[in-house]
């Protein structure tokens, strides 16, 4: 390696600009990337917080290699000699990199979002936060990390939409003269189920009518996705406890 004259002016111009430029584009990023957060909404502050770190990570890399090539350090040399330690490194970043990859896949294209019911892999529970690394999901009391490439190696469900579950109940009723009756009633059995999320909308839908009655499907939004098949029965038996029946079957 050749002296260096630090008297010249070049030489530490062009340092200050191996030092400089890199800070710059790294504060003009972030700048960017609030902006595209406040306009779209589409990642949050944590993945923000993420992608910056790695981008400090490459500007410390990039200033470090610029600042050797203005001292005279054979750049090429320097990669050659340190060649099985980049290779090991690479082999040991090879998951990280996976799974900040498809971090980066789930916020681009939103498969599901924070609030939402999701199952991967034998796990399921309610999204609690996505980052670049995993996903938080908060099954009962507990929290299950799932790594993001988990989302790109296999296929999973999102059970929900914006945070609401909504379950089919699908049951028959005898086809009778009591029909408006009868789906009043169960108009008033779903409204005040103490067991369903009141912020969303339900359905009552008549499927069809046939020998064996009036086939009849409802769409309820369920607080608790575990205790479903709990909720639902429940439902049916007021349903059918309280529904009137055709004189004409006594």
């Amino acid at each position: 390696m050749a002296a260096i004259d630090f008297n010249d002016i070049e030489v530490i111009l062009r340092l200050i600009c191996s030092i400089v430029i890199p800070i710059i584009l790294t504060m003009i990023i972030k700048h960017l990337l609030i902006k595209f957060q406040k306009k779209t909404g589409s990642i949050t502050k944590d993945n923000i917080s993420t992608i910056m770190k790695i981008i400090r990570i490459i500007a410390v890399i990039v200033i470090i290699i610029g600042c050797l090539d203005v001292l005279g350090v054979n750049i090429e040399s320097l990669f050659v000699s340190l060649g099985l330690v980049t290779l090991a490194l690479t082999l040991a970043a090879k998951e990280l990199l996976s799974n900040l990859i498809a971090g980066l896949n789930i916020v681009i294209e939103k498969p599901f979002t924070t609030g939402d019911m999701i199952g991967v892999n034998n796990y399921k529970g309610i999204v609690q936060k996505i980052g670049f690394k995993n996903v938080e999901l908060l099954a009962k009391d507990e929290t299950i990390i799932v790594p993001n490439i988990i989302f790109s190696q296999n296929s999973y469900i999102n059970y929900t939409k914006n945070g609401k579950f909504m379950q089919k109940i699908k049951f028959s009723l005898q086809n009778n003269q009591y029909l408006d009756e009868n789906l009043k009633i169960i108009d008033n059995i779903i409204k005040n189920c103490d067991d369903l999320d009141k912020k969303y909308k339900y359905s009552i839908n008549v499927r069809s009518f046939d020998d064996n009655g009036v086939n009849i499907t409802v769409k309820v939004p369920i607080k608790d996705i575990d205790n479903r098949k709990v909720i639902v029965s429940k439902i049916l038996v007021e349903i059918y406890d309280k529904i009137k029946i055709d004189p004409t079957e006594n």
